[in-house]
């Protein structure tokens, strides 16, 4: 769910029917039906700058609360969907996805979350929503190639849209609702995460 605030410049890429695309965009600003927001675990990491940061101040401070008070730890998979108002963030619904211990960050996690993101947006029946996986934003320094991350979120998304096809084929889930996926870097870092994202396509 595009305005013209969104900051796209690529061409989008499909896969079964879903178009996939890089916005350089604050998850605090996204116009969509869902917005996902990574963070670690509480009690490994409390940094937050950048979009994460602001999320939480539109929120009042209240995702840091949450976190604070173990309701949404960050436990690695944890996942907690928020309604907000209109006056928080643009955004319809809120999904927090819980990273874990910053310390076992690897590139696996990041396929386990982009399945994980595609399959409780396809449980929640949204037909886009946008991904912020908020590694810069938590202060951590990534020893990953500059098109890993996005690669291998890709790859994740695309295994559940598959396993997705074959289980609305056998009529044990209700038809997929979702066209269109975005994922959410910063102005320096949208030219390489979109060479990820067509490395995952190729």
């Amino acid at each position: 769910m595009k305005t013209e605030q969104n900051k796209n410049t690529h061409v989008p890429l499909i896969r079964k029917g879903v178009q996939f695309n890089i916005l350089a965009e604050s998850p605090s600003e996204t116009a969509t039906a869902l917005q996902v927001v990574c963070f670690f675990d509480f009690q490994k990491n409390q940094h937050y700058e950048g979009g994460t940061y602001a999320v939480n101040e539109h929120f009042g401070g209240e995702i840091h609360q949450l976190r604070k008070d173990g309701i949404f730890s960050g436990a690695r998979l944890e996942t907690l969907l928020l309604n907000p108002s209109s006056n928080q963030i643009p955004a319809h619904q809120l999904l927090l996805i819980g990273m874990g211990d910053p310390a076992e960050l690897d590139l696996d996690l990041f396929k386990i979350l982009g399945y994980t993101a595609v399959m409780e947006a396809i449980k929640i029946g949204v037909k886009d929503f946008c991904f912020a996986p908020s590694l810069k934003d938590a202060g951590i320094a990534m020893s990953f190639g500059k098109t890993d991350v996005s690669k291998t979120l890709a790859q994740g998304m695309f295994k559940a849209l598959d396993a997705a096809a074959v289980l609305s084929a056998k009529k044990l889930i209700r038809p997929v609702a979702l066209t269109e996926i975005n994922l959410l870097a910063g102005q320096a870092q949208s030219a390489n995460a979109y060479k990820g994202l067509q490395l995952a396509f190729d």
